[in-house]
């Protein structure tokens, strides 16, 4: 997405409809009603027990809540401040493809034309930040392969140690010797603390030597 300059803006009254703000908060609302849809059936616990259900409906809520906010910010906007709504093809592309690339590949299943396997959270978190990061040219490879690792960590740290969400870690053929083995819980924590060793060191590789012989 890209907006026009502030002379063009000033020149030409944006429409509400097709104001940035506008267009940004529905589809931030219709995302929200999406993720409650999916996840009405899905048990939301209690505070003492979270269940699967609370992450995506309590995302869901605040989703609508924010997407509201923009919404009505854009309706009520000047003209002078409006923005207009324009699309960059290949930065939605690359952002659409990493989603769909989770979507498929996290759990694996029967697609009906094609089936995928499961490749885990360790596989596909990488990959899927890694992918949407190429969206921005401004992102450097060597930051984006450090943050790849590093928001998988932190993704296993928060959503299945922390708040107990099941996702699955590896691949099927792995995780099912390892957690018959080891156990999900000594599982998901070698995980993450590997990825988060392992963006670290990447870090001190690409920017902390550098700086040092620099220094």
């Amino acid at each position: 997405m890209s907006t026009q300059s502030v002379e063009g803006r000033r020149a030409v009254a944006v429409p509400r409809y097709a104001r940035i703000d506008v267009i940004g908060g529905a589809l931030i609302v219709l995302l929200a009603v999406t993720i409650w849809i999916g996840a009405r059936d899905l048990d939301a616990g209690a505070l003492s027990r979270i269940g699967t259900g609370a992450l995506p409906k309590g995302l869901a809520v605040i989703l609508f809540v924010a997407g509201v906010a923009i919404l009505l910010r854009g309706l009520m906007q000047s003209n002078e401040a409006a923005e207009r709504f324009y699309i960059a093809v290949r930065p939605a592309a690359i952002v659409v493809a990493s989603i769909v690339l989770f979507g498929v590949f996290i759990r694996g299943g029967d697609f009906g034309l094609f089936s995928t396997p499961q490749l885990g959270l360790m596989i596909v978190g990488p990959l899927t930040v890694f992918i949407s990061g190429n969206a921005t040219p401004e992102m450097e490879v060597k930051r984006l392969i450090v943050l790849s690792f590093g928001l998988t960590a932190a993704m296993l740290l928060v959503f299945m140690d922390l708040l107990s969400v099941t996702i699955p870690v590896f691949p099927v053929f792995i995780q099912e010797p390892l957690t018959l083995s080891l156990g999900i819980d000594t599982v998901v924590r070698i995980a993450y603390v590997g990825y988060g060793l392992l963006a670290a060191l990447l870090h001190v590789i690409f920017f902390g030597l550098p700086e040092m012989r620099r220094g």
